[in-house]
């Protein structure tokens, strides 16, 4: 019974949600805003590695990294604006201008199944956002520029792309969830927490280029980023080799690296997600008792 209660608040939630950030507006212009946001960052990132005359392989890691991105830019803007940039701004928006989260808290239910929801409809955006990027990827980059990048849609491997996919939403459901903690308790990070840590996800993940380019000790960090093993193994599911970046003189050489390891990248995402998943709802619990003592649910910023 606490089962389907729980279902039954998050689907509301998400419906909820889904109103929220898809009526701002007439269909139109929301289907066309949600082409055009992914197709920008694509051709900015393309175009980038195209100037580097970087290998079609290369761009093809780029493109793919780039495209589940998104999945890290939804999730925490729902948490804190949309998978991880919508949780925050979620925290600030239901206290703040619909005066609404506290109402939430005092019904029978909790704030779980809603948080949980509204980060849904994130990452319903972000799949939007991951399908549209990979397909105009292969329209502009091998149909209109043909530059044949190996970047086979067809030919991905899905029974490796789907446990890739779900623990990578999970941990970020679940990084989510800290970034709403925070702001729960407090009201002068919501616009920047979430920028702050995509931020750091896009330099230290892997997205653009291999993170053996970063310093030795920043690379520990990489290491222990669920995001990071995310996209290997979602790389690896499309045939897609790893690479390092070398140094030669005043360049960088982009170089093809031992084929990835799958199953262990899958074991080591898995570890992390869980690792998330209790820290999340651990700090989350904390920021709720936190809350609730000092009276911070119905607090309002005003600025």
């Amino acid at each position: 019974m606490a089962i389907a209660d729980f279902v039954k608040s998050a689907r509301e939630s998400f419906w909820v949600g889904w109103k929220i950030e898809s009526n701002w507006t007439d269909p139109v212009l929301f289907a066309t805003y949600q082409i055009i946001r992914p197709l920008a960052s694509l051709l900015i990132v393309g175009f980038i590695v195209i100037l580097g005359a970087a290998s079609s392989q290369y761009l093809a890691w780029v493109i793919v990294g780039s495209a589940f991105y998104a999945y890290v830019l939804q999730v925490i803007y729902a948490y804190v604006l949309q998978v991880m940039l919508g949780m925050a701004i979620l925290v600030f928006v239901d206290r703040n201008r619909y005066e609404v989260l506290k109402n939430i808290y005092i019904s029978p239910g909790t704030l779980h199944p809603y948080v949980i929801g509204r980060g849904l409809v994130s990452v319903l955006n972000g799949t939007i956002s991951v399908v549209l990027t990979l397909l105009f990827s292969v329209a502009i980059f091998n149909g209109l520029l043909h530059m044949n990048i190996p970047l086979d849609l067809l030919g991905v491997n899905l029974l490796m792309l789907l446990p890739a996919v779900v623990l990578g939403i999970i941990s970020l459901l679940a990084i989510g969830y800290m970034l709403c903690a925070v702001n729960i308790v407090s009201n002068r990070m919501e616009f920047i927490l979430g920028d702050s840590v995509s931020g750091v996800f896009f330099l230290l993940g892997g997205v653009i280029f291999p993170i053996n380019f970063l310093p030795a000790p920043v690379q520990y960090v990489s290491n222990v980023l669920p995001v990071t093993y995310f996209l290997d193994t979602v790389r690896e599911s499309f045939g897609l080799p790893e690479f390092c970046l070398r140094l030669q003189a005043t360049t960088c050489q982009v170089l093809p690296a031992a084929p990835g390891n799958y199953m262990s990248n899958l074991a080591i995402l898995g570890l992390t997600t869980l690792a998330a998943l209790i820290l999340g709802i651990s700090v989350f619990r904390l920021a709720e008792r936190r809350a609730k003592r000092l009276g911070l649910f119905d607090r309002k910023s005003e600025y």
